[in-house]
């Protein structure tokens, strides 16, 4: 799967840009040769087509009911499931997991840690 080896290489190509460059969104559906991973690397590298640290953030604001950087936890899985390139709901759950701080009383978290720990590989 070409987006998992681009992604493996520290770059976050879309579904959308690895489509283009003639990857598939299905494990196992194509191999792709040596000689077409360079070129491949080298378009998801110089693609635009990527969201970064702070396009999140301003995405999240839109959930901050509170205007302290915070959101339910619901609202952030939600979007994760349903929005851009949707993640399974498992996947979903235990990426929230591993990256997200506990819920507050009321279930809002803070989403800047988890920004922060889902791009840290883009620093």
């Amino acid at each position: 799967y070409a987006g998992d080896l681009m992604r493996a290489c520290n770059l976050n190509p879309t579904l959308k840009t690895i489509h283009e460059l003639g990857g598939t969104t299905e494990k196992g559906k194509k191999m792709i040769t040596e000689a077409e991973a360079f070129p491949m690397y080298k378009a998801c590298k110089d693609s635009k087509d990527v969201g970064g640290f702070h396009d999140f953030v301003e995405v999240l604001k839109l959930y901050d009911k509170n205007g302290d950087n915070t959101c339910q936890s619901f609202e952030l899985f939600k979007l994760l499931t349903n929005f851009g390139e949707k993640l399974p709901k498992e996947e979903a759950k235990k990426l929230m997991a591993e990256l997200c701080e506990p819920e507050d009383g009321d279930g809002f978290m803070p989403f800047i840690p988890f920004l922060t720990r889902m791009c840290a590989a883009e620093t």
